[in-house]
């Protein structure tokens, strides 16, 4: 009675305490983290499969997961933003991110770890930067994109209302534009983080030539307890990783989720309905949410509004502009320039190698057809039914969900091998079924985040107007949904395209499995540091990507953009 009493008076509450105590544990983790990047590259320790350096090894991982996304989540939204108002950015922008989500992580690795190991030679950052940027080519796209698709479908009425306001640019971004893509930034964070996961095992442990590369981590953990089929770590690893996923889920996630949904009713919320208890836990602070209040109220007006009082606020759309100008003008030159060095590059390779090259790009295109075609059959009406549930299903379903596509696949991808080998199913054929494991969550997500924001007012005006369950589905939610799907499959094109490194040469007991495809063919490239091979078939994959996107993705968006969004 006398701590409480005593607490009270200083003001100090249990969720003051917990605040106070993620702060000091994220200034020990940064203190830890810098530590191992100051580390000697020359003395990297040895992969440690005991369970009692697990613990160590899942921090470090997650260390990387962090930083990536928040690189990725600034990024996306600058990228997405800038190509939604500029329409030079817009034809430049789009098909880069396209070409970008679609090439698999393992070519970027090579070139990043030579450069930054250039840079910082002495210590482990350089290892460390390719590996966080490596885990960022594999989850940025899909946000920059979602981000793009939500500003571009935003009813023109809201953007003319918001205007007459006298908000400015910044104002628009934050009062509209923020908020009406927040479900979207939502569930593809939750993509980008699982994606980072997924890929994991190929940021940490990897070949190049004669010189292999261990970064102590989770990913690196699991790869070689599947080489050394050392069963208790790999049922270790994957119990640790559920067991976090599920945490995450219920302390970060969920909490956002329930916040986003707030920003797409159109009608209000109902008093039954259940509140956020994370949030509300820590909103029982009075030094929490009055920091909040001070920090609105002190610049909110400064920050929204461009109009205040009968002035003007200085315009800056002139000058990002420029600067959008001038970095177009940067990136073209260095886009010149990276073409002479591919060109130089790949100009000694022999008519057998550029056979086998298209051969394989081929055969890998023919899958990723496929797996798209089977992910949009399957997710599409999966992500529709779950959209129209809304509420309770949704909140029982979404948690194992979010597990399983944020658990690391290719960590159990050897055992799917084992199950192929004992029921004679060629690896040609099993690796469709691990490529739409990369692949279907990425339009699962997005099929979902779009049904959960059609609004409610229009499905209660259908089913006023007689419409059963089926019409309703076809003529609100499909037409609502349009833009997300469209997002979904061209991400899911790009989630299969980048697993196919990790789905066509598979190892298991120091055996490597693999069938003719690009991915199999990059792995290889990348081993035996082939660099004109490896730029040859990322060449050949951007040529079929850019098709793709010209001949079919593009005219989609733009029936998206001008058939299916939700004017009044």
């Amino acid at each position: 009675m006398t701590k409480r009493i005593q607490m009270r008076k200083v003001g100090v509450s249990l969720p003051d305490i917990l605040a106070f105590g993620f702060l000091f544990g994220s200034f020990v983790a940064v203190v830890a983290v810098g530590r191992n990047w100051a580390a000697p590259v020359s003395a990297l320790p040895p992969i440690d499969l005991s369970l009692s350096s697990l613990p160590y090894a899942f921090f470090l991982s997650f260390s990387r997961i962090v930083l990536a996304y928040i690189f990725c989540l600034f990024t996306s939204l600058a990228v997405g933003y800038w190509a939604a108002h500029s329409r030079l950015a817009e034809v430049i922008l789009v098909p880069v991110i396209d070409i970008g989500q679609s090439i698999p992580v393992l070519t970027f690795l090579p070139g990043l770890v030579l450069t930054f190991l250039a840079l910082f030679p002495e210590s482990r950052t350089g290892l460390e930067i390719a590996a966080i940027l490596t885990l960022y080519t594999g989850m940025a796209w899909n946000l920059m994109l979602a981000f793009y698709g939500s500003i571009k479908t935003i009813p023109r009425e809201y953007t003319e209302t918001i205007r007459s306001y006298g908000y400015g640019p910044l104002g628009i971004l934050l009062r509209l534009e923020l908020p009406y893509a927040m479900n979207a930034i939502v569930w593809n964070s939750m993509l980008s983080v699982a994606s980072g996961w997924f890929f994991l095992t190929v940021c940490e442990s990897y070949k190049l030539g004669d010189r292999s590369f261990s970064l102590v981590g989770l990913g690196s953990f699991m790869a070689l307890a599947a080489d050394k089929a050392d069963y208790v770590a790999i049922a270790a690893g994957a119990g640790l990783m559920v067991v976090v996923l599920v945490l995450s889920d219920f302390l970060v996630w969920n909490p956002l989720l329930r916040w986003a949904e707030r920003f797409q009713r159109m009608a209000p919320v109902n008093e039954d309905e259940d509140e956020e208890r994370v949030f509300n836990f820590f909103a029982k602070s009075k030094r929490i949410t009055n920091f909040i209040r001070t920090m609105r109220r002190r610049y909110a007006v400064k920050f929204y509004v461009n109009h205040r009082r009968g002035r003007r606020g200085r315009n800056y759309s002139a000058q990002f502009r420029n600067l959008g100008y001038a970095a177009l003008a940067v990136a073209s030159l260095l886009t010149v320039w990276g073409l002479f060095g591919a060109v130089e590059m790949i100009s000694g390779l022999s008519m057998v190698e550029w056979r086998e090259i298209v051969f394989s790009a081929i055969w890998t295109l023919l899958r990723v057809v496929v797996v798209v075609a089977l992910s949009g059959v399957i997710m599409v009406p999966f992500g529709l039914w779950l959209g129209m549930r809304r509420g309770p299903v949704v909140k029982r379903v979404q948690p194992v969900i979010q597990v399983i596509a944020a658990f690391p696949a290719p960590m159990i991808f050897p055992l799917f091998t084992v199950l192929f080998i004992h029921f004679n199913i060629p690896l040609s054929v099993g690796s469709i079924f691990l490529m739409m494991m990369c692949a279907q969550w990425h339009l699962l997500f997005n099929v979902i985040s779009g049904a959960a924001s059609v609004p409610e007012n229009l499905v209660e005006v259908a089913r006023t107007s007689g419409m059963g369950t089926f019409d309703i589905l076809r003529r609100v939610y499909l037409p609502g949904t349009y833009a997300q799907i469209v997002t979904g499959l061209i991400t899911a094109a790009g989630g299969a395209w980048n697993g196919c490194i990790v789905a066509e040469h598979v190892v298991f007991r120091g055996q490597a499995h693999t069938t003719p495809g690009l991915g199999a063919y990059i792995t290889r490239a990348t081993e035996t540091t082939n660099f004109a091979g490896l730029m040859a078939s990322v060449c050949v994959m951007i040529v079929l990507i850019v098709i793709l996107n010209r001949v079919f993705w593009a005219k989609l968006y733009h029936v998206a953009e001008t058939k299916y969004r939700l004017d009044g």
